[in-house]
């Protein structure tokens, strides 16, 4: 997996390329935090990203958490087919926000 960083506009812009397995998560959940630590607005780019385990959810949800705690947002853009199904069985379509072709 490989995570590249970017400012855009005030937001911490996280691109997310590979697989988020249970043996990636430690690296993206860093980055997260990382991220959560310099913006109040997280957006991650999963354009490239092929796969997203239960474990990644946990850390997706977590940012969630805190972000809406501190009034700040977190954005899921370009999110694939695969990706998306795992959101839209867990429910978790609905409490992300979403976007695609951005």
């Amino acid at each position: 997996m490989e995570i590249v960083k970017t400012l855009s506009e005030g937001k911490t812009v996280l691109s997310v390329n590979g697989m988020l397995s249970a043996a990636t998560t430690q690296e993206f959940s860093a980055a997260v935090d990382e991220a959560l630590g310099e913006s109040n607005a997280l957006v991650l780019d999963f354009k490239d990203l092929s796969y997203l385990a239960s474990a990644g959810l946990r850390v997706l949800v977590g940012a969630q958490k805190k972000l809406n705690a501190s009034g700040g947002s977190l954005s899921l853009l370009n999110v694939r087919k695969e990706v998306m199904e795992v959101f839209e069985v867990t429910g978790l379509d609905d409490i992300f926000d979403i976007k695609q072709g951005l």
